[in-house]
């Protein structure tokens, strides 16, 4: 056998395992006809070094064992296949004249289910057909290479023809595979990307120039996600918190992750998936956030987090493609936000599960582009529905009234006297008042019914403000303010005896404060009249 058809023999076994039996090629020497492929088609992965070499001596083949064990842990390394099984094959017309069979290992499956097994085996190419065959059966190959006869091949022109044809035969299957992969990683355009971008920066600008994004009350004015709102049938808050963000810091960090995360998902599954994706993980983000998280929420996490679903939903399809690109680094970041966001308490980890959950089965419902196995959707489907379902019939059947709405409500009362949105102001608080026995914190409660009563003065409702501030006095007798504010009442009403009466008290329990002595000397000055 000439050298010509050694090569040829190489080249064929080559051709089969990349095209036929769809292997991935890993590294390729041309001149040296050495192949390193990667058998991603099942798991367990193993790797594969095919070589053409002929010896003279043992020490010849032992130094190539060594290289070829040394090569054969990096590319583990840089494949992410540490445990990796590695079979180094070698195609041979002359063997080393001396023993050297104690370095091979035989032509059979490997039956120890180990890891990290290298063997080294040697065929002879005038008995390829027999000796590869076990190995065609422990690789599950599809058929045998099917060889060609040398009696077909009679000249040198011919040789030298059918090696070029499989030689390109084998860089078109590269070149294909490589394009298949790439158009994977790139079917769409990120155009819904940086249209949610411009959304959400505009709709920043716009609270901040009609209130502030730090503040509660104006977050719940424009659409944050507050469960007793939703409660009260604003269910598209579910949607409009999406847009939202709480402050500049908050805006930055999402903003950044939408645009690597999100460019990533929209170019995978395309524009319309994406949409189908983003959405519905930030709806169940936000219904999970109703269900598990009382404060006021808002922002783009929940469907932020469906991108890392979306993620790992094409991680699970395609997994060697996956980690080969991007895997580590995404299941890395995700666990970092997952761990943050229960390490730190006002992150609303029930949106970034939620959101998670909902973009990996938003994933499962719309498929990757060209997927064609389709028996998954149908079941993905019908359990977002049902677990959906689930999740509003807990959320609607909670009461809406809790300790921490109960601290929102109390917020956005305050924050509305600020903004002298008096009659918000009179809502929130009377709602915080009907949560009192949900509150544990000393004088909340107490201070809420003054605040009402300060509301109401503004209001003009002074016998209703009047019977807060008695009821505030008597909670708490040395509250001044409070006794400040009935002097003011009963002043206004005439009843300069009550007035002096409470001028008096919070005068004795605040002497320096002026305001208090002038009411005191005003009232007294109306009685002694």
């Amino acid at each position: 056998m000439n050298v010509f058809t050694q090569s040829i023999r190489f080249w064929e076994t080559l051709h089969h395992l990349t095209t036929r039996e769809d292997m991935r090629l890993v590294h390729l020497n041309e001149q040296e006809e050495v192949a390193w492929i990667e058998d991603d088609r099942r798991e367990p992965y193993h790797l594969i070094r095919l070589s053409r070499k002929n010896y003279d001596w043992s020490n010849e083949l032992k130094r190539d064992i060594n290289k070829a064990f040394d090569q054969a842990n990096k590319i583990r390394k840089k494949l992410g296949l540490r445990q990796a099984n590695v079979s180094n094959i070698i195609l041979s017309s002359d063997v080393p004249v001396d023993d050297y069979e104690q370095l091979l290992s035989q032509p059979l499956p490997l039956t120890s289910g180990g890891k990290k097994q290298f063997r080294t085996i040697l065929i002879r190419l005038e008995e390829l057909k027999h000796h590869l065959f076990p190995l065609a059966t422990e690789w599950q190959l599809q058929e045998m290479p099917p060889y060609m006869e040398e009696t077909y091949i009679v000249t040198s022109e011919q040789e030298e023809h059918i090696l070029r044809t499989l030689k390109s035969a084998v860089r078109t299957s590269i070149k294909k595979r490589e394009e298949k992969e790439k158009n994977l990683l790139l079917h769409g355009k990120t155009r819904l990307t940086f249209l949610l971008l411009g959304i959400i920066v505009a709709v920043y600008v716009w609270v901040e120039m009609n209130g502030s994004s730090m503040n509660t009350f104006d977050l719940v004015r424009f659409g944050a996600k507050f469960d007793p709102f939703i409660l009260e049938g604003e269910w598209w808050r579910f949607f409009t918190a999406m847009f939202l963000h709480i402050g500049i810091v908050h805006l930055m960090m999402n903003s950044l992750a939408l645009f690597y995360l999100g460019s990533a998902v929209e170019k995978i599954f395309g524009t319309k998936r994406f949409f189908v994706i983003y959405f519905l993980a930030g709806l169940l983000g936000s219904i999970a956030s109703f269900v598990f998280n009382d404060n006021v929420s808002a922002g783009a996490s929940g469907a932020i987090f469906g991108c890392f679903g979306a993620l790992l939903y094409f991680g699970l399809i395609h997994k060697r493609l996956f980690f080969r690109t991007m895997g580590m680094n995404v299941i890395v970041i995700l666990a970092i936000n997952l761990s943050f966001g229960f390490i730190v308490p006002m992150v609303d980890n029930g949106a970034h599960i939620g959101g998670l959950i909902g973009g990996f089965f938003a994933s499962a419902i719309v498929g990757l582009p060209g997927q064609k196995e389709r028996t998954i959707k149908l079941p993905a489907f019908l359990v977002t529905v049902v677990g959906t379902a689930i999740l509003i019939w807990i959320g609607f059947s909670q009461s809406g009234y809790s300790e921490q709405t109960s601290l929102v409500y109390y917020q956005m009362g305050v924050e509305a006297i600020e903004e002298e949105a008096f009659e918000e102001a009179h809502d929130y608080f009377t709602e915080f008042l009907k949560g009192e026995e949900h509150i544990t914190h000393d004088r909340l409660a107490v201070d809420g019914r003054f605040l009402l009563s300060y509301v109401q003065i503004r209001q003009g409702d002074l016998k209703e403000a009047e019977a807060n501030l008695i009821y505030v006095v008597n909670d708490v007798p040395d509250f001044h303010e409070a006794h400040y504010n009935l002097a003011l009442i009963y002043s206004d009403l005439g009843d300069y005896n009550k007035a002096f009466e409470s001028a008096e008290k919070a005068l004795e329990m605040a002497p320096e404060n002026e305001d208090y002595q002038k009411l005191y000397s005003e009232t007294k000055r109306h009685i002694d009249n």
